[in-house]
């Protein structure tokens, strides 16, 4: 027996025994529930991991107006009729409810020409072409979609400075005990889309569906909440509510078919926390078809020689994960966490011309977060993760771990092949990261030296200074065929590193002033392939608290000269990327300018 296979079935008993345990043991409490009410919001962050929030009962209506009374017929009434009595609601009533996010930016970058020459004509742009240069009548300013290093969400290089377009809208139907859920999600907006008439890929219709379940425990203090379905669930987020400022996640966000079952017990002001789920993300090519896109294979199965050749897709991928922590009066939180996603799909090596043998592929992430709520002095955040990769590239994303969807190397996007191995080389090695952030509110400091029984929710006006960075020491295990595409030299053990800080001032309801900067070292061996960027920005909200917000950004850029643009690099692949790629046909925009509209509900 494997030790994958020998740690999915001891994951596995776990969560059989605890809920034979604890959940047939609580048989009354689903029997209650018989004609099931509200449930939970669908994507809470991660501290709320209890069972979920009870909607709001609603209102008690009078009944509708009587023919010929005042309120029907408009003629005066003698007395106002008694109102019939309505009946508490229950929490076995079904009830619908959802909730929801959209972001809208629009983002304009402006990049510079040089005019042709007198025997010049501009070339037309390609992956190869030198940049083409302004014919009489055009303009040396052009204006696009930016071309930029940092917006690309899947890559380590994202710094959240210009985020694109993403919406998703979650629609539940349950009581308190038992909840179905589905989500809509896409990242364009077809009407204005930047993929225009080739937006399917960005819509991705529904997303997500599950049951949640929330039985009533026999111990006072224990809750239990149970996933089964195709959901999210996220690990190692920066900020209280979402990603934080580089908008990733330490130890994983999972991709997966699967279950999930949480307990917390509240023991007098300490909270116990524990988790445990196993699923899958299920190949993504069809049966008959290898998984590495070879297309001698492909070939070979259709029994023709004009099959196109697939990109690799990664086959089917199982998941194992189990968390840890305890929480102390909502001030501090710390919890431990290890995944495991492993592939063993008998598509692998189907190819009878290919004599490669990869074998089967792993990714796992360990480590542990600490999150202090300090009140007046501030909010920390502080985590360590360790990623391990053996041939990466047979992993499906499972796991999306710092930037990365999966183990990459394959058309699912940028994974850890891509993003710390350079694209090359045997996908095998490890990753050591760590990532700190610190919050303070200046205006909660000059409430309390006013009074020092003052409480602070950010309901007034206040100056606020956020830091933040990250650090990663990878480890390529001393394998000579990953290549540097820079340097045409191995990759070796680079470092890289990015840190920053944003200032936020709002001294009225509905305006907010702020400015944030970011440094970006992705290769501590190449140091022109950092860049920096300044972004003072206006925010205009109708509250200090509120759920919109509608924000006018301007950012200048400092790049390397091998700093390349994100849509560079998607079209050609990082591992194609050589001298005679760069510059880049498309050059960095220096400078780039958007609005952008953003609210939950």
């Amino acid at each position: 027996m494997g030790v994958a296979e020998a740690k999915f079935m001891r994951a596995n008993s776990l969560s059989i025994s605890i809920v034979g345990a604890i959940v047939f043991g609580s048989g009354a409490a689903f029997a209650q529930a018989a004609s099931p009410a509200t449930g939970a919001g669908p994507d809470t962050p991660q501290e709320a991991v209890s069972a979920p929030p009870k909607a709001e009962a609603p209102t008690e209506a009078l009944p509708p107006p009587a023919a010929n009374s005042a309120a029907g017929s408009g003629a005066p009434s003698a007395a106002p009729a008694a109102p019939t009595m309505v009946a508490p609601p229950s929490p076995n009533d079904w009830k619908f409810s959802w909730n929801g996010y959209l972001r809208a930016p629009l983002r304009i970058g402006e990049g510079h020409r040089r005019p042709c020459g007198p025997m010049e004509t501009p070339s037309q742009p390609s992956t190869t072409s030198a940049a083409t240069c302004a014919a009489p009548g055009q303009s040396t300013n052009t204006f696009h979609t930016p071309y930029v290093p940092d917006d690309q969400y899947l890559a380590w290089t994202f710094d959240r400075q210009w985020e694109q377009a993403w919406a998703e809208v979650f629609l539940s139907y349950g009581n308190k005990y038992v909840t179905g859920t589905v989500s809509l999600q896409g990242y364009d907006f077809t009407d204005a889309s930047l993929l225009g008439n080739q937006a399917d890929p960005a819509q991705f219709g529904i997303a997500e569906g599950w049951v949640t379940m929330t039985p009533d425990l026999p111990i006072d203090g224990l809750r239990l909440n149970w996933k089964v379905g195709a959901f999210w669930e996220k690990f190692g987020m920066a900020a209280k509510y979402d990603g934080g400022h580089y908008d990733t996640y330490m130890f994983g966000r999972t991709h997966q078919m699967g279950e999930s079952l949480t307990l917390q017990y509240d023991a007098g002001d300490f909270t116990f926390k524990v988790a445990h789920g196993f699923g899958a993300h299920l190949e993504m090519s069809v049966a008959g078809i290898p998984v590495d896109g070879d297309s001698n294979a492909q070939a070979a199965i259709s029994n023709t020689q004009n099959i196109t050749a697939l990109g690799g897709s990664p086959g089917f991928t199982l998941l194992d994960h189990v968390h840890a922590g305890i929480a102390y009066k909502k001030i501090l939180d710390i919890n431990a966490h290890y995944l495991l996603s492993w592939s063993q799909d008998d598509r692998e090596q189907v190819s009878p011309m290919n004599n490669k043998v990869a074998g089967d592929g792993s990714l796992y992430v360990y480590g542990a977060e600490a999150r202090i709520l300090g009140g007046v002095f501030g909010e920390f955040y502080g985590a360590y993760s360790h990623i391990g990769a053996n041939n990466v590239t047979q992993v499906g994303p499972a796991i999306e771990v710092i930037h990365s969807s999966g183990g990459g190397g394959h058309n699912a996007g940028n994974g850890i092949y891509e993003n710390f191995f350079n694209g090359t080389g045997n996908g095998s090695g490890s990753i050591d990261t760590v990532q700190i952030g610190y919050d303070f509110s200046f205006g909660y400091l000059w409430r309390k030296l006013s009074n020092p029984n003052a409480h602070f929710w950010g309901d007034g006006p206040d100056v606020r200074l956020s830091v933040f960075g990250m650090y990663s020491a990878v480890n390529t295990n001393n394998d000579q065929t990953s290549i540097d595409p820079y340097t045409g030299k191995p990759t070796g053990n680079p470092q890289k590193l990015k840190y920053g800080a944003d200032l936020v001032i709002a001294p009225i309801s509905w305006l907010s002033i702020g400015v944030r900067g970011d440094y970006i070292q992705p290769d501590s061996n190449d140091t022109s392939e950092s860049f920096g960027v300044i972004s003072p920005r206006v925010m205009i909200h109708s509250k200090f608290i509120t759920h919109e917000e509608i924000t006018i950004q301007y950012s200048h850029y400092w790049d390397g000269h091998d700093v390349l643009p994100q849509q560079y690099l998607a079209d050609i692949g990082t591992k194609n990327i050589n001298a005679s790629f760069n510059p880049s046909p498309y050059p960095n925009d220096p400078d780039v300018y958007g609005i952008k509209c953003s609210i939950w509900w």
